[in-house]
């Protein structure tokens, strides 16, 4: 929705991919009663643009843009049509926001009503038209000012560049809201109220009002005028006066007539687009109902296309996982190899260190054995002969002890070594092999 020459149609082709609706390019507007798109998908989603007249139009009144979009939004209600969203479009590029176009918002916002608020986004465009400084003073201006009641209440001000994928993104915005009800659809259909007593048709009425006062303050002026130019015998300007005089008071006639006739156009708007209106949601459902078998047919051959991955998948998983497995198990082996080879390690250690103090053992019972010796060799024992015998044999029997243990711990020794040399040529893998310890 908007004034008349935003570029409402060419948003709805933009956004929709087509050129269902007329756009103008010169002065005179050329959407001149509602339509809607041809319906489209947009991220799975079935969407239908309504595109709608404006007010200020250069063909109708506003009393027949108003009884039109009314007759077509209350039609729809009853047949259980919903929005999600509601678009209104404000040229960047004008340098001031006219009395018409604050009307326009005006009328616009109770149309909606205050609880829809957050459905509405207020979309600016024609950025290429005005500099980006300017643009972005004016959008300032614009979001603290005359939009600052909508924005308030939850409505969103955004940017469009004029590429598909920017109105794309505006729709999008969109595509998540619930349904809602506009306030003019609940007047109308719940409340049984005339066009003309609803919210919007109350504040266009006061504004035709309004211009029809501004009007015959202008009659008067014009009249006074007319006076003082036939007195002068002023033919030119009399002409010319009578000429402005005329069509004010023609525009002030259809002011009034308009007012009157509100109810009137609204019923035969809306008795003129019931049949259009089933028409239009005749080919829109057969667009959809297509529409939803591309769906089908695409969402079956994704579907296809899934379960091909994960059966030509299959094989190679099941390699990845072997290799998965072996890949544990040379980890496991390796871990284990490395443990029994601290653990043998650590054996050897211990060996080592009981040979050493064995060695050390037979070191000290070797060292006493020739001390004994020496003291029985004492010069002072040779006195007695019995005794040196007696000494003799036990030395013999000292000796021949020794000789004994020395081979068992000989023997000892070499089965030690035997077992450690074992136990590790058993255990440890590679080239190095198990070194005897040196006897300490």
């Amino acid at each position: 929705m908007g004034c008349t020459g935003v570029g409402k149609s060419q948003f709805a082709n933009c956004a929709s991919g087509s050129s269902d609706f007329l756009v103008g390019r010169s002065l005179a507007s050329c959407t001149t009663e509602v339509c809607t798109s041809k319906p489209f998908l947009l991220d799975g989603k079935i969407v239908t643009i309504i595109d709608t007249p404006g007010f200020d139009d250069t063909r109708r009144g506003d009393t027949e843009v108003l009884s039109s979009i009314a007759a077509y939004l209350s039609k729809s209600y009853e047949q259980g049509i919903k929005l999600t969203g509601i678009i209104y479009l404000y040229r960047i590029a004008d340098v001031r926001m006219a009395g018409t176009a604050q009307r326009t918002f005006r009328i616009f916002r109770k149309l909606c009503g205050e609880g829809t608020f957050r459905h509405v986004l207020i979309v600016t465009n024609m950025w290429e038209k005005e500099k980006p400084e300017v643009g972005e003073a004016r959008e300032r201006e614009l979001s603290a000012k005359y939009f600052k009641p909508a924005l308030d209440r939850g409505a969103r001000m955004i940017r469009h560049d004029g590429t598909r994928a920017s109105a794309l993104n505006i729709l999008r915005d969109l595509l998540d809201n619930d349904t809602t009800t506009l306030r003019i659809q609940q007047e109308i259909v719940d409340e049984h109220k005339q066009v003309v007593h609803t919210a919007a048709g109350e504040e266009l009425t006061s504004a035709l009002r309004e211009q029809a006062q501004s009007y015959g303050d202008e009659l008067q002026d014009l009249r006074t005028e007319l006076e003082a130019a036939m007195k002068s015998r002023d033919e030119e300007t009399r002409q010319e006066v009578q000429g402005e005089l005329e069509r004010k008071r023609e525009e002030l006639a259809r002011i009034k007539q308009d007012v009157e006739h509100m109810t009137e156009r609204f019923v035969s708007e809306k008795t003129r687009l019931e049949s259009r209106i089933a028409e239009m949601e005749a080919a829109n459902h057969q667009h959809v109902e297509r529409l939803q078998d591309v769906q089908n047919l695409v969402s079956q051959a994704l579907l296809q296309l899934m379960k091909s991955q994960a059966e030509a998948g299959r094989p190679k998983e099941a390699e990845e996982r072997q290799a998965r497995i072996l890949a544990e198990e040379r980890l496991a082996n390796v871990l284990a190899s490395m443990k029994h080879r601290e653990e043998l390690q650590a054996m050897q250690t211990e060996m080592n260190k009981r040979l050493c103090t064995l060695q050390e053992e037979i070191s000290r019972m070797k060292s006493g054995g020739k001390a004994d010796e020496q003291h029985q060799t004492d010069p002072e024992a040779t006195n007695a002969y019995t005794s040196r015998q007696e000494k003799d044999r036990e030395t013999d029997q000292r000796e021949r002890e020794r000789a004994k243990d020395e081979e068992r711990f000989a023997r000892l020794a070499h089965l030690v070594n035997m077992i450690v040399g074992f136990v590790i040529t058993k255990w440890i893998k590679g080239p190095t092999s198990p070194t005897v310890p040196k006897m300490c």
